[in-house]
């Protein structure tokens, strides 16, 4: 069998030569499962809690820095938890959450989170999403939409701050 070759059969090894193996680019920081604790019913209405699972496929370290869910919450923080005079309490991170390199970080209750405070309103389960944007020392932004949902496992130290220079 003799083989030819035509323009058509140059166009497809032409082609296949370019396309070579898939972009490699690894992406930045993913976000995944994103909610917020409703406040309808609890002690303190007038705060809550965005969580979020972060995954860094990067192999370089990257820190959460600040966080943003519009007009919610007259403030937004960094929080996480500290052992302070054998109690559990909350406290803003100075310098942002780190999500290292090749790993997960889990913003959940009981352990680090976004506090959303002096709350616009209640927030209701099931009713409404909340819109929040984070941004990363690298300059990434990732723009999420959260569902509130009820917590019911909320321990009573969750609200708990420590002290700071603030108090």
């Amino acid at each position: 069998m003799k083989w030819t070759s035509t323009p058509v059969a140059a166009a497809v090894v032409a082609l296949a030569a370019c396309s070579g193996p898939a972009d490699s680019a690894t992406p930045g920081i993913l976000a995944a499962d994103p909610w917020v604790r409703a406040t309808v019913g609890t002690e303190r209405p007038d705060m809550t809690a965005l969580f979020v699972n972060l995954t860094n496929p990067t192999q370089e370290d990257r820190t959460l820095v600040a966080a943003d869910c519009g007009d919610v919450a007259g403030k937004v923080e960094l929080h996480e938890m500290v052992m302070v005079d054998g109690e559990m309490l909350m406290q803003e991170v100075d310098g942002g959450l780190p999500v290292p390199a090749g790993e997960h970080a889990h913003l959940a209750p009981g352990g680090p989170h976004v506090m959303l405070m002096d709350l616009a309103r209640e927030l209701p389960a099931g009713g409404e999403e909340i819109d929040c944007t984070l941004s990363f020392d690298d300059g990434q932004v990732i723009e999420l939409t959260a569902p509130v949902k009820e917590f019911t496992e909320e321990q009573d130290t969750y609200h708990t701050h420590a002290p700071s220079d603030d108090s």
